[in-house]
């Protein structure tokens, strides 16, 4: 008997000349591996289902170990945005990413395979796709086995007042307790503030955000740290974001050069 699954793709490569590997993120099974049969030729008729961040709801068969299989589509989409704007495109990767970096496959993450089709449709929505980005870098730090206190100064737990980020500390400190570390990270006051309140909420409580660019880089900043020096992990389509974000401030400085002075 054929099992039906919701799915959300996570990425697919070529195997041999005509085949697919598909890797889809399921609601029931969590990560599994597909084997897509002449899935690169012209004439397979799910072609357009198996495209990265597609969500389907699909009929196949799911093998306890080794490879899995798709029979059939019985409805599937993939938002115009993620197809329109590569930086929306880029961070839905990478937050699939690091789900499939934090957990080993055939697991079932129903929790995460729900957050992830909030993200999804957050985005469509127009919601700051960085910001949701670092709420599940966040959120998937204990499942990394890192455990940050965001909360509350980690000398004295207070509070209140503008925090820091210490990474040797492995949380915020509180302006009196700044010198307890002199290599802390000067982060902007604001970012930190926002870090604490996505560290906080659920996802489902996240309706608007709005952010300038320089809390956006601090906040950046700080997570990307943590991620490649304590978790150790570096993603291709994080990569990308910010080749990207160079790329466009390079435009920036370029059209202000060029700018007509009176």
């Amino acid at each position: 008997m054929a099992d039906i699954f919701q799915g959300i793709v996570m990425y697919q490569r070529a195997h041999k000349e005509k085949d697919l590997m598909v890797k889809i993120l399921t609601r029931e099974y969590g990560k599994r591996m597909f084997y897509i049969r002449h899935g690169k030729s012209k004439r397979y008729q799910y072609a357009a289902d198996m495209q990265p961040l597609t969500m389907a709801t699909y009929e196949g068969t799911i093998n306890r170990t080794g490879l899995s299989f798709i029979n059939d589509v019985k409805q599937s989409k993939l938002p115009r945005v993620f197809i329109e704007d590569v930086e929306k495109n880029a961070y839905m990767l990478y937050i699939l990413g690091l789900i499939d970096a934090a957990y080993v496959d055939n697991q079932p993450i129903a929790h995460w395979f729900d957050e992830a089709k909030l993200a999804e449709a957050k985005m469509v929505a127009g919601f700051d796709a960085q910001a949701l980005a670092n709420y599940f870098e966040l959120h998937l730090l204990p499942d990394f086995g890192i455990q940050i206190q965001w909360q509350s100064c980690v000398i004295c737990g207070n509070a209140e007042g503008p925090m820091d980020f210490s990474e040797h500390l492995q949380g915020v400190l509180c302006q009196k307790h700044w010198e307890r570390d002199e290599h802390r990270m000067h982060v902007n006051p604001k970012a930190v503030y926002v870090l604490q309140q996505l560290a906080r909420v659920d996802l489902t409580q996240l309706h608007s955000l709005t952010l300038n660019d320089v809390t956006k880089e601090e906040m950046a900043r700080v997570l990307d740290r943590i991620y490649q020096e304590q978790v150790g992990v570096q993603l291709r389509a994080k990569t990308f974001i910010q080749d990207l974000h160079q790329w466009d401030q390079r435009l920036a400085q370029r059209g202000q050069k060029n700018a007509p002075t009176d």
